[in-house]
């Protein structure tokens, strides 16, 4: 892209070629002299694809089935600000610039030290390749050059929806398994998995059973006014170790505790009944806006499951604004209304590991958005001001998807001032302080929708350079203009 380029919208409509993007700088404090990687991050599932190769210590190469080179970097940020992957595709030859894709690349899941990445097929023109995917295993390593890029073979099914597909590396070795528990079109409580193992190199599809009881339809019954009637429907994946657990949000978790085994079992685990205010919304829509699960881990090893569902309810009217005086004598009669933001709660609940029934979840704490103090003046800065004081800002937000960090301590929220806004932040609260523990606005050339395109990981910690230098960038352009999307 030339300086004299206009700025390219930015549309995710297949068929259509997505715009080159040079990645955000990164922060001051992030930067290589700025300490170690973080132990974990909020990684953003949507690769930037960069017109520049970005170069740093966790950039790793391969190449696509269709003989294209393929290079790839992590680019790491405190939470909570999003670390993210920069895919770069050049073309043959000095100065030809990059391939462009028709869908982004995607971060599918990772676990401990592995990555599993989906990139579609680079594309010349339009139209080309649309629905065509390599699927790559990034094995990330503490020093530069060190980090590995795997082309698998490809799995010859639908693409897996990211939500259903799985990485876990094995204890004890270089082994890595992946596995996408997918439903079958004959039972409603059938499923298969369909399983990569590395030391066997190929794919396998296997037939799962349930194990008794199966418990959700007598805590969680779907009532008659869901939108989502199937027994279960996975819209995150977590794991435990070795076990994994395909989770419904609005229902409960599907655990698996040998995914190599001849014949897995998988075994229910209902989540906590929602609160009273949320049963009318109850299995209706997609769960992400207001729950969220992650695991806990401390030290390594996975400690505990927790669990956030949010409730809102209206909030206060804004005070009075001061009245101008009427230009036209058509408007003394207008009277404006000021939406009334919702304010909300979130509910903490957590269940030990190993797990063991749906009667061991314990509600672990609340936070309320009235209840949270702003302390900080550096975090009140980064605010958007549409309140009289930060805390006043806080409660007029919209706010939603609320994502558990790993640590246990800290929850984070999307936040905008309007729904339709471009412009969004991502904050952060200490759920034992109930203080504002960061603020960190969104790139609004990709993150422009009210939905949440990050999940937390803890590969960054994996990916600390020999001299304890973070594994951040070494070389990039950045473009200071921001390209829109269309509207």
């Amino acid at each position: 892209m030339d300086d004299g380029d206009e700025p390219v919208p930015y549309v995710m409509d297949e068929g259509v070629l997505l715009p080159l993007l040079f990645p955000p700088p990164l922060p001051a404090d992030d930067d290589a002299t700025g300490g170690v990687s973080p132990s974990w991050v909020y990684l953003e599932d949507r690769a930037y694809v960069s017109p520049d190769a970005v170069s740093n210590s966790t950039t790793a190469f391969s190449t696509t089935t269709t003989g294209v080179s393929i290079h790839v970097s992590f680019c790491l940020a405190r939470p909570p600000r999003l670390s993210y992957l920069c895919v770069h595709c050049p073309r043959p030859g000095d100065g030809e610039g990059a391939y462009r894709f028709t869908v982004d690349p995607q971060v599918l899941g990772t676990h401990t030290d592995v990555a599993l990445l989906r990139v579609p097929h680079p594309n010349d023109g339009l139209h080309r390749g649309i629905k065509s995917y390599d699927y790559f295993v990034y094995t990330a390593r503490p020093g530069p050059g060190a980090s590995s890029l795997r082309l698998l073979p490809n799995p010859r099914v639908s693409p897996f929806r990211n939500e259903e597909v799985a990485i876990v590396r094995c204890s004890g070795g270089a082994r890595y398994v992946i596995a996408c528990l997918m439903p079958t079109i004959r039972r409603p409580m059938e499923f298969k998995v369909m399983r990569f193992d590395s030391d066997v190199g190929r794919w396998k599809s296997t037939a799962v059973s349930i194990s008794e009881p199966v418990e959700r339809d007598r805590v969680l019954p779907i009532p008659d006014t869901a939108s989502q009637v199937v027994f279960h429907c996975t819209t995150k994946v977590i794991t435990l170790g070795g076990t994994i657990g395909w989770v419904d949000l609005w229902r409960g978790i599907l655990l698996c505790d040998d995914v190599l085994d001849q014949h897995p079992v998988l075994r229910d685990l209902p989540l906590p009944k929602p609160a009273r205010s949320n049963r009318k919304s109850f299995c209706r829509g997609p769960p992400h806006h207001y729950r969220d699960i992650t695991v806990v881990v401390q030290d390594s090893v996975p400690t505990c499951i927790k669990y956030v569902e949010m409730e809102t309810r209206p909030g206060d009217r804004p005070p009075p604004r001061q009245r101008q005086p009427p230009q036209h004598s058509d408007d003394s009669d207008s009277d404006e209304e000021e939406d009334v933001a919702y304010y909300w709660k979130a509910n903490i609940w957590s269940m030990p590991i190993p797990v063991g029934s749906w009667e061991d979840w314990q509600m672990e704490c609340m936070v309320d958005v009235t209840d949270i103090a702003v302390d900080n003046v550096r975090f009140s800065e980064l605010l958007p001001k549409i309140g009289d004081d930060p805390e006043e800002t806080l409660r007029r937000l919209v706010t939603g998807f609320p994502t558990l960090g790993v640590d246990g301590d800290v929850i984070s929220f999307l936040s905008k001032i309007n729904c339709m806004d471009d412009k969004g932040w991502v904050i952060s609260v200490d759920l034992r302080s109930k203080t504002l523990q960061g603020v960190a606005e969104i790139d609004e050339r990709k993150n422009f929708l009210f939905e949440r395109y990050y999940n937390t990981s803890e590969i960054s910690k994996y990916l600390i350079k020999a001299t304890g230098e973070a594994g951040t960038l070494v070389k990039t352009g950045v473009n200071s203009r921001v390209s829109k999307k269309k509207k």
